[in-house]
């Protein structure tokens, strides 16, 4: 997915979002805005909005000179998902589907995105996660290529949303799969790193590898070789989140094997999804 104009305001949105998680003066504020105005026009046009963010957020942080800005948010949002786990495991045992449940609750984390909604209600989420289907659904698809995988990959995206994504490893590893999970290698935002993936857990239901960089989403040219190995490797891939889906989708990388699993959050995911805005997605993108 290539950035388009409109772009451009949530690159400065995400700027606002993370200088707003530090006791940066106003004026501070106003200077490192000066300071990131001009890298806009020289943005690769032609790359995806996760790379062209990731440029703009490495830059905040260097001009705050804090490596991780979002460090406290992220310890509280996977601190209040550890606390919903228990009910919400309840809700997925008493289901009639269960894995259909457990992606619900893991698309409904998704909302934990502090570069782009910094007010969210997790709890109210969740309810109306669980109320309604997905807009595009490919999981009977998935379900039925389940039973003859022998393991499954998935990328993670945001800290928080990671717990809900332990209850979607929990059920996949009940139809006798090996699960690996993939955080960032470094900080940026409030992307999962290995140290939000121990806090909830993670480790005790999947093997946790990292992506080997800072990159928001899964940018192919710079995945670790352990990343690489994994991809080719799985027989499934789950792909959490917008960010995974502008680097990934209709990539050769991704193939026929990976399916995106996100709230359509922005309007030009969502139209690029064909889906109207708020949607939640679990959909195989076909490849030409």
């Amino acid at each position: 997915m290539k950035v388009v104009l409109e772009c451009i305001p949530c690159y400065m949105k995400q700027v606002i979002n993370t200088v707003a998680q530090t006791k940066c003066s106003e004026e501070k504020t106003r200077q490192i805005m000066y300071q990131i105005l001009p890298m806009i026009p020289e943005l690769d046009p032609v790359e995806t909005p996760a790379v062209n963010s990731t440029l703009v957020l490495r830059k905040i942080n260097e001009l705050l000179e804090i490596p991780d800005p979002f460090k406290k948010a992220k310890r509280e949002s996977n601190e209040l998902a550890l606390s919903l786990l228990p009910q919400l495991r309840k809700r997925i045992r008493e289901s009639l589907d269960p894995f259909y449940t457990a992606c619900q609750i893991s698309v409904a984390g998704n909302i934990i995105d502090l570069g782009i909604i910094t007010d969210y209600d997790i709890e109210e989420t969740l309810r109306e996660s669980l109320a309604k289907n997905f807009t595009r659904d490919d999981s009977a698809e998935f379900k039925e290529r389940l039973r003859t995988a022998r393991e499954v990959l998935i990328l993670g995206d945001n800290s928080g949303e990671i717990a809900f994504d332990k209850l979607l490893a929990e059920e996949l590893r009940k139809s006798g799969v090996r699960v690996t999970f993939v955080v960032k290698g470094q900080s940026i935002l409030n992307d999962a790193t290995l140290e939000d993936a121990l806090q909830v857990g993670i480790d005790e239901v999947a093997e946790v590898i990292t992506n080997g960089n800072g990159y928001l989403g899964t940018v192919v040219q710079e995945r670790s070789k352990e990343l690489i190995e994994a991809m080719e490797r799985a027989d499934l891939i789950i792909s959490k989140g917008q960010a995974n889906y502008e680097s990934l989708e209709s990539t050769p990388e991704a193939g026929k094997k990976t399916y995106f699993l996100l709230r359509a959050k922005c309007e030009i995911v969502a139209k690029n999804l064909g889906v109207d805005l708020g949607s939640m997605v679990f959909a195989r993108v076909k490849m030409n």
